[in-house]
């Protein structure tokens, strides 16, 4: 059976997969900025489309890069700055923070984890705290939330 999720996001638990799966839909909130070309473009939907390639299945490889504004983009937005997304929801930052951070632990391709890793390190670094150790990041969503009372809704 076919998945739009990567063969090793399957292989991970729940909670991280589905700290990936917040950040596919992107910011509602984030304007489009129509450039000559009639594209919509945006840092905000430029890190959305990188992080959707960075661990899903596109269903048409050609369509990959194909124009500014496709739906997954190979490259992150650059030069990155975190400042940039400062008019939109701190709930999108964190959802986009999170789903780099896991990318950056768990992606094999090495590549894809250390571009992850730096700009997740600079959005944490952009909210003036610090990042998470790998294994920081597995305790936290791997906890018994019902033995701990941290369930939410």
């Amino acid at each position: 059976m076919q998945s739009v999720l990567q063969n090793w996001v399957m292989e991970l638990p729940l909670r991280e997969q589905g700290t990936m799966l917040t950040c596919v839909r992107g910011c509602d909130l984030e304007p489009k900025l129509w450039i000559s070309t009639g594209v919509a473009y945006s840092a905000g939907r430029r890190l959305t489309a990188f992080i959707r390639w960075a661990f899903m299945v596109p269903a048409d490889e050609r369509e990959v890069d194909s124009q500014e504004g496709a739906f997954m983009m190979s490259t992150p937005p650059h030069p990155f700055k975190p400042s940039e997304f400062g008019h939109l929801p701190e709930h999108w930052y964190a959802h986009a923070m999170h789903a780099l951070e896991v990318i950056a632990y768990r992606c094999p391709d090495e590549t894809i984890a250390r571009q992850a890793y730096l700009m997740y390190a600079e959005m944490v670094h952009n909210l003036h705290l610090q990042p998470e150790t790998k294994e920081q990041m597995i305790y936290r969503l791997s906890e018994d939330r019902l033995k701990s009372g941290t369930v939410v809704s």
